[in-house]
């Protein structure tokens, strides 16, 4: 049996035969003889070592001579090659018997044809070159070395003597032509490769664009599932209205398909992650070697096929992507749906489900498993996205990308570690700024900006990272945000920084003194108390996560329902550890109780033992109970409604226990300390009030000569005059007038007529009872315009104030409205109840008395000592400031007023606080429409005269004088000479009747 290798030789060589063939048949049709070839001859003479010493031995050969193995091959194929060509020459019949001897050779027929096409010189010239060749090659590969070497010996003899130059130059010669030989074999084996090449490219744009037709095929099925989706939908909608059985099949069907979309994205996930591919590789590059102008159609062939790969690439990638976004959103679309189907569900399907069963452990499952694949989808997306950032899509360098990014980030961190570490000095030395200033100013308490800076010393620590966090959260892209992930992290932050807010807020009300200044320091107590609100917000906090992310992910279901219905229990073993903290402060503080209840005696007394544990938990709760109800009621008393209420129920209980205290005949009080409380008395010391910040302002403003006209607001006796004094007490030629004082006017004339300049101007000029000047007629505003126009005239370094009565400044308002009068309006607030009670006790301490309550105490407790008859009279007495508050609307000068009234002496000189002696507002419910005009335009112009009065109601002098003597006569109204005013006692209930007739607006 003849060998495969000799089948292929065979085949070889008919396949060069014919291709010889045909080019000498083309040569034949062409007419044009071929010669002999002379190599025929050459190679004998070389075997017959007779060659001519000009041929060179390797011209006459096509392989090399020194290539052993090239010259077998060759030898095969030129016998394999003779054998054919003289079995192609034999005549038809001979070629019909050897056919049916055995099978012919392939393309034997058609190398007769072309041989009968043939000159018979030009294949026989041909042949004989074939087997000179072969003789050359079937020698012995010594005696082909010997032949060589003699033929070579021979050159050498017959080369003439040569120069240096010459051999040089033949050497020279020899390497071209060696390298031109090369090159042209280099470039048929290069032509040869990038026709490959060519080939190998197109076959793989071809596979290329069938992978990405069948990508569009996959496609537009994936796009086909949304109609299942909104399918199941309507499916559940129906299944809600028809009953419970339809809706429990539903469900189940529901849960089946969710379970197989859910398979469905764990496979999609898994080949999102899988490296593998459909698309054919490009392979490597082959033609590295190839030059360029051999290899340009090849190299623009693989560019394109690495463009078409890369658009495959990234059509699989997007595909891939786009399939697990369309599964993601269809399992959650179908677990909304199934969540929403609960409520349609029996009730016991839905117990079953949400409970803890075997339904229940299958559906948690399920939605841990939901869980499971939505986290792994967005840890790739974010993985994704973290990779866009890091590699950039927009050209611009990463390393640029980055410090865009970063640098702000840098910034802010940078800003937020400096700020942290220089707020806590910042904030104290604040405080004790604010400390020395309510010091200087004599503030019974603490101002509201201390309080404010105090809070911000305990809880600046979350405020900071609540404003680190949503700057960070402003400065990052709109792709982070949509990110779940950072969704996750921000709601988990978020959570977070409010729950430790909470805690330092919470800490912080706890932590105030009875001034409402809250404490720095407290000691274990306020560290024990901080760790143990702490525990509680992180227990809420823990809870309240798991509840808002199993909601955010897999929706209310059954791992909701689960921990909601559970997270009530982690109260008692939280409970359980707060009594162990706590149980030796919880014993310390019952044993501070002056006056302890038997619950209150039986904890002390089981301090130790088994019992201890139980009674402090008792404690516990008696105490937080306790404080709480007094937290809440203190919060409840920041509310002036509250306050207000508190004030009318008081009232009313002393009203009615005023009979029964009337054991004792109380006299007024003297006339010194009446004098001492009297409104119109001047303070000897500034308190503190809500006009502490006007009073800084305009002493700022005198300082520094900065000027202007002031409008300083207020009813009588809220203080205006003590104000404007306070303000011109320190300032340098200051000047003070008053329209109520007779001089008035030549102490006007000698103001206006004094030399203005800025050396000798005065600092501030004040003008009291300024509303005076105001008369209810026409033209009667004159005075007070020439007035004002001097002073702004004279306004550049000068102060002026004007002090203006409310009752008339509305009037004054509407008549000047048009034309802005003052640079600045100031209307007085109305006092606190703690600033009323600290200036009736200093009057009462400046008159030489201190004021007792017992007529106002109830009948005390079996069993109550001096220390609770003291605590009641004190809030007796607390309670009575704020009636007085409520009752004068905040006036100090009416709360001085109504405090005398109420204040009676008993024989052995001690001073009583009896219930309010307020006048019967009764009597002016009687007065006729008349009298009513004459008591506003009293009220509004006091001090005033009976001819002013009378141009101000256009009534008769007579008619005014009739009036004012009968007010008079029931204590209405007070005259001093000719000037005639309401009088302090009947200031507030006037006000308010005139006001509830409308006959006078506030301001």
């Amino acid at each position: 049996m003849r060998s495969p290798a000799h089948g292929v030789t065979v085949l070889a060589a008919l396949f060069a035969t014919l291709c010889v063939a045909r080019s000498l048949a083309a040569q034949a049709q062409t007419g044009v003889a071929t010669p002999p070839d002379p190599r025929t001859s050459q190679i004998r003479a070389l075997i017959d070592e007779s060659l001519d010493v000009a041929v060179a031995p390797q011209s006459l050969f096509d392989v090399p001579l020194g290539d052993e193995a090239a010259i077998r091959i060759e030898a095969a194929r030129l016998r394999a090659l003779l054998v054919a060509a003289e079995a192609a020459a034999k005549p038809e019949g001979a070629s019909s018997r050897r056919r049916a001897a055995a099978p012919a050779a392939p393309g034997e027929g058609q190398l007769r044809s072309e041989l009968a096409r043939l000159a018979p010189a030009s294949w026989s010239g041909r042949l004989d070159l074939d087997r000179a060749r072969l003789e050359f090659y079937a020698l012995e590969p010594e005696r082909r070395t010997e032949l060589l070497a003699a033929h070579a010996a021979r050159q050498e003899a017959a080369r003439p003597q040569e120069t240096e130059e010459e051999r040089r130059a033949r050497e020279v010669e020899e390497e071209r032509a060696r390298a031109l030989e090369a090159a042209r074999v280099a470039r048929s084996e290069a032509e040869r490769l990038v026709a490959e090449e060519v080939a190998r490219l197109i076959a793989l744009e071809e596979q290329v664009h069938v992978v990405r037709e069948s990508f569009r095929h996959e496609r537009e099925e994936l796009d086909e599932r949304r109609d299942v989706v909104l399918g199941w939908q309507r499916r559940v909608r129906e299944a809600k209205a028809a009953g419970h059985a339809d809706a429990d099949a539903t469900y189940d069907a529901l849960r089946r398909v969710l379970r197989v979309s859910r398979d469905e994205l764990t496979t999609a996930l898994d080949v999102l992650d899988d490296d593998a591919t459909a698309v054919p590789a490009i392979g490597p590059r082959r033609l590295t070697e190839v030059p360029l102008e051999v290899s340009e159609a090849a190299r623009e062939r693989r560019v394109a096929a690495e463009a078409a790969v890369a658009e495959a690439l990234r059509d699989e990638r997007d595909l891939r992507e786009h399939r697990a976004t369309l599964l993601l959103g269809e399992i959650d679309v179908l677990n909304r749906e199934r969540l929403d189907l609960l409520s349609g569900l029996s009730s016991s399907k839905r117990d079953a489900i949400t409970g803890f069963t075997v339904a229940g452990w299958d559906q948690a499952r399920s939605e841990a498993r939901h869980l499971s694949l939505i986290l792994r989808y967005h840890r790739h997306a974010t993985v994704s996205w973290l990779n866009e950032v890091r590699a950039g899509t927009t050209g611009v360098s990463s390393a640029w990308r980055t410090i865009v990014v970063a640098l702000p980030l840098i910034v802010l961190v940078g800003v937020f570690v400096w700020a942290r570490r220089r707020t806590p000095s910042l904030l104290r030395w604040a405080d004790a700024r604010l400390g020395a200033a309510d010091r200087a100013e004599r503030r019974t308490g603490p101002s509201p900006r201390r309080r404010l800076v105090r809070v911000l010393i305990r809880t600046h620590r979350p405020l900071e990272w609540i404003v680190f966090f949503f700057v960070v959260h402003s400065l990052l892209s709109q792709a982070a945000h949509d990110l779940l992930e950072f969704q996750l992290v921000a709601s988990v932050i978020r959570w977070t920084l409010i729950g430790a807010l909470a805690v330092d807020l919470i800490n912080t009300v706890a932590a105030r003194d009875t001034s409402g200044l809250v404490l720095l320091d407290e000691g274990e107590a306020g560290a024990l108390r901080l760790r143990s609100l702490r525990l509680v917000s992180r227990t809420i906090v823990g809870f309240a996560l798991i509840l808002v992310l199993s909601a955010r992910l897999v929706g209310e279901g059954t791992i909701y329902s689960w921990v909601f219905s559970t997270c009530w229990f982690a109260a008692v073993p939280v409970f359980l550890l707060l009594v162990r903290w706590w149980r030796s402060s919880v014993c310390d503080r019952l044993d501070r109780v002056r006056k302890k209840t038997p619950f209150q005696a039986w904890v002390l007394a089981n301090r130790s033992g088994w019992k201890s544990f139980l009674a402090a938990m008792l404690g516990a709760v008696m105490l937080f109970s306790t404080g709480t109800v007094k937290t809440i009621r203190a919060w409840i008393s920041s509310f002036d409604l509250a306050r207000r209420a508190h004030a009318y129920l008081f009232r009313r209980e002393i009203e009615r226990m005023g009979g029964d205290k009337g054991r004792v005949k109380l006299a007024g009080l003297s006339p010194d300390a009446l004098a001492y409380l009297h409104p119109e008395r001047l303070p000897s010391t500034w308190l503190a009030c809500p006009a502490d910040e006007l009073r800084a302002s305009f002493e700022e403003r005198v300082a520094s000569r900065r000027g202007g006209v002031i409008a300083v607001v207020g009813a009588r006796g809220m203080g205006k005059s003590s104000l404007l004094r306070a303000a011109t007490a320190e300032g340098e030629r200051a000047v003070f007038l008053s329209c109520s004082n007779a001089s008035f006017q030549d102490e006007l004339r000698v103001l206006t007529r004094r030399a203005w300049s800025e050396e000798e101007a005065p600092s501030i000029v004040v003008i009291d009872d300024a509303h005076l000047l105001v008369q209810p007629r026409i033209g009667g505003l004159e005075p007070f315009d020439d007035l004002i126009a001097f002073a702004r005239h004279h306004s550049v370094t000068t102060t002026w104030l004007f002090a203006l009565d409310a009752a008339l400044w509305p009037l004054l308002k509407r008549a000047r409205d048009a034309r802005p009068l003052f640079d600045e309006t100031h209307v007085l607030a109305p006092w606190r109840e703690e600033e009323i009670g600290a200036l009736t006790a200093n009057r009462s301490e400046l008159a030489g008395f201190s004021p007792s309550y017992d007529d106002l105490l109830d009948q005390l407790p079996l069993g109550a000592d001096e220390i609770d008859r003291q605590d009641a009279l004190r809030a007796k007495r607390m309670a009575y400031e704020r009636m007085l508050w409520d009752h004068v609307g905040g006036n100090p000068g009416l709360a001085l007023e109504a405090w005398r009234s109420s204040l009676g002496v008993d024989p052995a000189g001690v001073v009583h606080v009896r219930p309010l002696q307020v006048p019967d507002i009764a009597k002016l419910e009687l007065l006729p429409d008349s009298s009513l005009f004459v008591l506003r335009a009293v009220l509004q112009l006091a001090p005033t005269s009976f001819e002013t009065v009378a141009q101000a109601t256009r009534l008769r002098v007579e008619e005014v004088v009739q009036d004012v003597r009968f007010g008079k006569a029931s204590g209405l109204y007070e005259q001093d000479g000719e000037s005639v005013r309401v009088a302090w006692p009947w200031m507030r209930a006037v006000t308010r009747f005139l006001e509830r007739r409308h006959l006078l607006v506030s301001p």
